[in-house]
């Protein structure tokens, strides 16, 4: 059964925009507390992705092993 990623791969986007947005503020000097609060975002985001991928990937191999 084949797997739908595009939920996914939307979080690991929007984490990894987030990330050089808060790069882009923090080298530019540009309202640091708000750089930090976009990568603070930015990590929220990946962490989502992390986990999903995941369970992703238990889900499958309780398919393939049938546990």
């Amino acid at each position: 059964m084949p797997i739908d990623v595009t939920e996914i791969l939307q979080f690991a986007g929007i984490g990894f925009l987030l990330g050089i947005i808060g790069m882009v503020f923090k080298k530019l000097d540009i309202a640091k507390d708000v750089s930090e609060l976009i990568t603070l975002a930015g990590y929220v985001y990946m962490l989502i992705f992390i986990v999903q991928l995941i369970e992703i990937l238990m889900t499958s191999l309780r398919n393939i092993f049938m546990l």
